[in-house]
């Protein structure tokens, strides 16, 4: 694994080293010492070589039996909060809440050079509403950070990233690793879904769309039949009083079934072909 480490301190390295000590070894170096290692070691792993295009700035490598859920998981709980530097690149966007700022009336100015809109309430600046003040990507400027101190506001906060995971001559992105049990099961019944449509109207049937199959045709043929004149299904159903006395009972009603046919998702050519005749009836 090999972490970006900008804007990472030693103390912060020290303590991501000390809870990984047991399964992992952090190590840092120079960039020209870790190509020339790595130039080295291509002839016996070949997948090596994916690596030099991430071998710039402040990186570290990661070796490591662990998980590596389990690895960022450890770095993550490392996070330290840092305030806003002077000419530093933002690594998100900040804002400044709505609300009273603590601070006495006579530093409207400051906030008015911002385009900053305020009232004065109960002795104290109140921002009116919401504004963004730094933006993600871009340089911080000197007001911003004047003003962030002046509201005691940490926007930042630091972090071993992971910028590339290698594994048996495998390399893969990080990104793999915010995919959860939820987000692979929820995709997993999208792609279900879409394959029972595709088999639908190819008219492969397969088991994940049996049932909705069934529930088409059994709805087309009554529909077929009663868009025909076919109306009188008629059953026996003795009522329970002893007398065995006949009542008859018209099935299935049309009305039942026009809506059946109407909601089935996709339905087929028949299907809709049946919807039509009970609209123009």
């Amino acid at each position: 694994k090999k972490p970006g480490a900008d804007n990472v301190g030693s103390q912060q390295l020290q303590k991501c080293r000390k809870a990984l000590s047991k399964n992992s070894i952090l190590i840092l170096g120079k960039n020209t010492i870790i190509k020339k290692v790595l130039k080295k070691q291509v002839s016996k792993k070949p997948g090596l070589k994916n690596i030099f295009p991430y071998v710039s700035g402040n990186i570290g490598f990661i070796f490591t039996k662990m998980n590596p859920l389990e690895v960022k998981e450890i770095l993550s709980s490392n996070k330290i909060p840092a305030h806003a530097k002077v000419g530093q690149i933002a690594q998100s966007d900040v804002k400044i809440p709505s609300g009273p700022t603590g601070i006495a009336p006579d530093g409207t100015p400051f906030f008015q050079a911002l385009n900053i809109p305020t009232k004065i309430s109960r002795g104290q600046i109140e921002i009116q509403e919401e504004v963004k003040i730094i933006s993600s990507g871009k340089p911080v400027q000197n007001s911003e950070v004047a003003l962030l101190q002046k509201l005691n506001i940490i926007p930042f906060s630091y972090e071993l990233e992971i910028k590339l995971i290698f594994d048996k001559d495998e390399y893969y992105d990080p990104s793999v690793l915010e995919i959860s049990g939820e987000k692979i099961k929820s995709l997993f019944k999208k792609k279900i879904r879409e394959l029972s449509y595709i088999s639908k109207k190819i008219g492969y049937p397969i088991w994940g769309s049996l049932e909705h199959s069934v529930k088409t045709n059994v709805a087309s043929f009554f529909s077929i039949g009663i868009a025909a004149g076919f109306k009188d299904f008629k059953k026996k159903n003795p009522e329970s009083s002893g007398k065995k006395e006949k009542k008859e009972e018209t099935f299935p009603p049309k009305e039942e079934y026009l809506e059946e046919a109407k909601t089935l998702e996709n339905s087929s050519e028949t299907g809709n072909l049946c919807l039509d005749l009970f609209e123009k009836k």
